[in-house]
């Protein structure tokens, strides 16, 4: 893979074994590293399945009949394993408790960055900066399960930003969280933005102002 990570899905279609109708249906985007896209439409909509699909959990996790091609440039994501991918495009879920595993948030942080064996002082560094752009490095030696909803949220954001891929998928980054907290969210983006490809589910317009486009899916 080269470093300008260009994103493209081409035709994409998908369904899971129980619908007759696609619930993607012929979903084409080009993207590339410095834009903050936003995915919207109601509930129901594929907005999180068209994100498991482009970063490989649909189908090598969860089943589904597919047709189309995901592009990492020149790189087909099915082509990955999703430990051969996430070092270039990873995922937060919207429910924190799908993605949290460790006991304590430090190790959290911690785990994704060290299992691509960065250097101590790297992983500090990155851990620093992103908790206190979240407002959440009081929180480093808490138990994840005395937090909050909208702390294990921004602990999730936090993780991903310590692995640090080039892509970075947020679904409902949002959601259960204080509208001060989404500002802290939105501030973390933008301080990334410019090395980075954001693409962002979401129902509600918090993130409109900062968003280049938006793609609405029906």
């Amino acid at each position: 893979m080269n470093d300008d990570y260009l994103l493209k899905t081409s035709h994409l279609f998908c369904k899971f074994p129980s619908q007759k109708e696609w619930l993607l249906k012929d979903v084409s985007i080009d993207t590339k590293v410095g834009e903050i896209i936003l995915i919207k439409g109601v509930n129901g909509s594929g907005k999180t399945t068209l994100l498991s699909l482009l970063c490989g959990i649909i189908p090598k996790e969860i089943k589904a009949e597919v047709r189309g091609k995901i592009h990492i440039n020149d790189v087909e994501i099915s082509d990955l394993t999703l430990a051969q991918s996430s070092p270039f495009i990873s995922m937060t879920f919207q429910e924190p408790d799908y993605q949290l595993s460790f006991p304590k948030v430090i190790y959290e942080l911690a785990f994704g960055p060290e299992n691509l064996k960065i250097s101590r002082h790297e992983i500090e560094d990155r851990i620093k900066y992103v908790t206190e752009l979240l407002k959440i490095d009081h929180l480093l030696y808490n138990d994840i399960a005395t937090l909050s909803y909208g702390q294990k949220k921004l602990v999730c954001i936090a993780s991903i930003m310590t692995l640090s891929p080039k892509i970075l998928l947020l679904d409902e980054p949002d959601d259960g969280l204080s509208f001060a907290s989404v500002e802290q969210v939105k501030k973390c983006i933008l301080a990334y933005r410019n090395e980075k490809l954001f693409i962002i589910a979401t129902t509600k317009s918090y993130f409109d102002d900062i968003a280049d486009r938006k793609i609405t899916l029906s």
